[in-house]
This record gives C-alpha cells, structure tokens and sequence, in this order.
C-alpha cells in the first residue's frame, strides 16, 4: 500500500472511530443569538468604526466585536456583546450612553461606557415592525404604502439580511438608525420603541442609507447617486438636497455651517449653507473616502480603503497627507489627544501621530 492510501485509510479509520465515540456537534446559532467569541488578538481584528466615549476609546468590527480603552489606545479591552453579527457604526452621546448597529439589522445599545451591551433591535424585529406598519397604512388606503409594504416584503424575504450603516442620536432620548434598501428608523425613548420613517424621505427608491448624522442643529442622511437629505423639522420629513455628483456618498463630518460629504474615488462635497448649495473638494486622494471626524482644533481627517490618511486646516479647501506606518484598508478614525489619531480598518487598528 503506497504512502497516500496509507494515510486515507488512516484518516478513514480514526474517522470512524472519532464518529463513534465524539459527542454530537452543536446545532447552529443564529448571530443575532449568539454572544461575540472572545478573542485574544482584539487590535488586530477587522474593525469597522471607533469613536469617544468622553476620556474612553470604543470601537466596534466583525463578529460582535467591542473593544475599548482607557490609557489612549495602549491598552484595549473587549466588551461583553449579545450578538456575533458584524458592527460597523458607533456613537455615544455622553461619556456612558450609546449606540453601535450593524448586520442584521442589530441596534445594541450599553449605559456604562461601552463595557457591557443589550440588544434593542434586530432584522426580525423590524420586519415585524415594518410590515405592521404598512400593511395598516394600505388598508387605511395609503396608495404609498402598498409599495412601501411590498419593498419590505422583499427585502425580509429570507430572514433578516439588510444591514443597519449608521446611527445619530440628538441626546438620550431621540435617535435614528439607517442602512440597505431604504431602511430609516426612529426612536424617541431611546431605543426602547422604533417607528417606521422610510416613507419620510423625499424619495421613490428604496436607495441606500449609508450615513446618518447631525451637524449644525441640522440632520443628514448620505446616499447613492450623489442625494444628500436633510431634515425638514416642521413636516417631519428628509428632504433631497442637490450636490451635482452622481456617485455614492459613504459618510458625513462637520461643524457649525459647515458640513462635508465624502464617498467614491477620493470624492467630497462641502455645504455651508444648510446644504442648499454644494462645492466639490479637492481631496488629493482617488480611493474611496470611508471614514472621517472633526478634530478638537476644528481641523478634518479623513480616511481612506487604500490606507491614507489625510489632513485639512482650513474647511477642506486645502488636504495634506498624514504618515501611516501600516497602510490597510482604513474605515474610520478618531482623535487620541491633542497630537494623536487611532485608525480602524481590516488589521486592526494604528496609532497615528499628527506631529
């Protein structure tokens, strides 16, 4: 018996044997189940958002992971998370309350800081919800409803797939959530109870959602084909603000007037007048843009999926490149200290001096 058969018949035997006497292997458990696995490599695992909670670092990435840090980004922790669903935003609106939602449609929700976290909301849930929701619409006679109930239909059609991109809370209490095939919704308990606000928007198609966020007492949302929305506070309702691009926007930064929509391509548009008008940016950069922030100093990083960082001190008209020591893809990026970033993205994360 030649040397491959020999080891097939060995692997066959013990096999057998391994069948015989192993105990039965687990059933599956359903991500939005099943609580994030514990990792000892928590700084060199895809990450997808970071941001501050007061002194207290908190990022978030694949498989439920949560990790944050008290000592500047030395030294990181990871948080016990309810779900293994991939999380891809964050957001805390004071040093211990915030959001985190991702895959799944999950919104999880933690009251001490990012340590520990339940979850709000998941896909199955807002299916429920949405469906609900237009079905008493269409019968009401909502003509707009009947099209609304048959999108959701389709997107819950097998189980709990589109993704929630992006979350913005105002304070404690009032918030949205965002993502896929037009998903918009809203809390006024702070995440307790949702409502449907995807007939809200200014708009036929069921687009994607891929930033929410709030800027100047303004909120926005940032979608395909070039369409910011703003909220229109009166009527309830998100309005189409026109910037002259026709690509995707990825995300949303700003203070004050100012706000800065970035996307495809190295692309960015700056509004100073509550997005009435647009100016294209020169980012000097031709990779998608998929993260960035404001600084304490007011000055604006931005990072993009081929691993640059890049820099503005003057409202975006003018970016110079940051030195990186390890280019990845970057997906977003928060301030240390006052001369000091940490990059997230596929290995991890990177401190980054702005020195």
């Amino acid at each position: 018996m030649n040397r491959i058969a020999i080891l097939l018949f060995a692997g066959l035997a013990c096999a057998s044997v391994a069948n015989a006497t192993a105990p039965t292997a687990p059933s599956f458990k359903d991500p939005l189940d099943a609580s994030a696995p514990a990792t000892n490599r928590v700084t060199h695992t895809q990450l997808a958002a970071v941001t501050r909670a007061g002194d207290r670092l908190v990022a978030v990435g694949i498989r439920g992971l949560v990790i944050f840090s008290d000592d500047g980004g030395r030294n990181w922790t990871q948080a016990s998370v309810p779900v293994s669903e991939e999380l891809v935003a964050v957001q805390f609106v004071t040093p211990t309350k915030g959001w985190v939602v991702g895959h799944g449609g999950v919104v999880l929700h933690s009251e001490d800081g990012g340590k520990s976290w339940v979850k709000q909301l998941d896909g199955r849930m807002a299916a429920k919800l949405l469906t609900e929701h237009f079905r008493v619409k269409a019968a009401a006679g909502d003509a707009r409803a009947r099209a609304y109930l048959n999108g959701v239909e389709l997107n819950y059609r097998n189980g709990p797939e589109q993704a929630l991109l992006s979350v913005w809370f105002e304070d404690e209490r009032n918030g949205f959530v965002v993502g896929s095939f037009g998903t918009l919704l809203a809390t006024h308990d702070g995440g307790k109870s949702w409502e449907s606000w995807m007939e809200r928007v200014e708009c036929d198609d069921l687009l994607h959602f891929n930033a929410v966020r709030g800027v100047g007492g303004n909120i926005y949302l940032a979608s395909e084909h070039g369409t910011i929305f703003r909220l229109d506070r009166e009527a309830r309702r998100f309005v189409t603000t026109n910037t002259g691009y026709k690509g995707s926007f990825f995300g949303l930064l700003g203070s004050g007037d100012s706000v800065i929509a970035y996307g495809l391509r190295g692309t960015a548009y700056r509004s100073t007048d509550a997005g009435n008008t647009w100016q294209q940016l020169d980012t000097g950069v031709h990779a998608s843009v998929d993260g960035g922030t404001v600084l304490a100093d007011g000055r604006i990083v931005m990072v993009t999926q081929d691993g640059q960082a890049i820099v503005s001190a003057d409202d975006g008209k003018h970016f110079t490149p940051i030195a990186v020591s390890r280019r990845s893809l970057f997906q977003d990026v928060a301030q240390v200290g006052a001369a000091s970033l940490v990059v997230v993205g596929s290995d991890g994360l990177e401190l980054v001096s702005l020195e």
